[in-house]
């Protein structure tokens, strides 16, 4: 089974080549919606995010997630950005490992890992192959208010909180240039399932 881990900054996309993989044959694991489900699920997740960042996190006894991300992003927050990371990527990292031996055991073709902390959660070790996924900062900007329905100001402020793209394209086996052409996106899905076939077979 080959396991191909994407990345990349917010908002540059990567879904749009995510979804062109899962047409060829490759099991989607998105890490962002384990994430959110864990913290409408798991009650240890829960109760450390709550003692690391106080009971006005929750709303109705659930986690509010507008509510911990402005406890977290902007210059002032890089040491709680990092608490965060902290105690969530042991969860998520546990969950998507599960469900990489899941589709090990089930006899799929392989799996994509898409995971924007893919590498600082040191989950590319788990890959045969990973992708980063680059867009210009005012795609990025204008993807992340019109997805998360949050002020230009509040995205740029996630934006600065993440590593530069010198940081993926250094770590990355395949860049895609995400523009918002379809037909990018295709041709490159097809390019990286055909690296993927050949690394499995060779």
């Amino acid at each position: 089974m080959t396991v191909i881990g994407i990345t990349g900054q917010s908002g540059s996309g990567k879904s749009l080549l995510a979804a062109d993989l899962a047409k060829r044959g490759y099991l989607h694991a998105d890490a962002d919606a384990i994430y959110h489900s864990l913290l409408e699920t798991s009650e240890p997740m829960r109760a450390e995010l709550v003692a690391a960042f106080g009971e006005d996190i929750l709303r109705e006894g659930k986690i509010d997630r507008r509510a911990l991300a402005a406890k977290v992003f902007g210059k002032q927050n890089a040491k709680k950005l990092k608490a965060l990371n902290k105690i969530t990527h042991k969860y998520v990292c546990r969950e998507c490992v599960r469900l990489l031996c899941a589709a090990k055991d089930a006899g799929e073709k392989g799996v994509l890992l898409d995971a924007p902390l893919l590498i600082e959660a040191r989950l590319d070790r788990l890959c045969d192959l990973v992708v980063c996924v680059f867009a210009p900062e005012e795609v990025r900007l204008a993807r992340i208010t019109a997805r998360d329905g949050v002020s230009k100001v509040e995205a740029l402020r996630r934006l600065r909180a993440q590593p530069s793209a010198a940081f993926y394209a250094e770590k990355c086996d395949f860049a895609f240039y995400n523009g918002g052409d379809a037909a990018a996106a295709e041709a490159a899905a097809n390019e990286i399932d055909r690296i993927a076939v050949g690394e499995a077979n060779a």
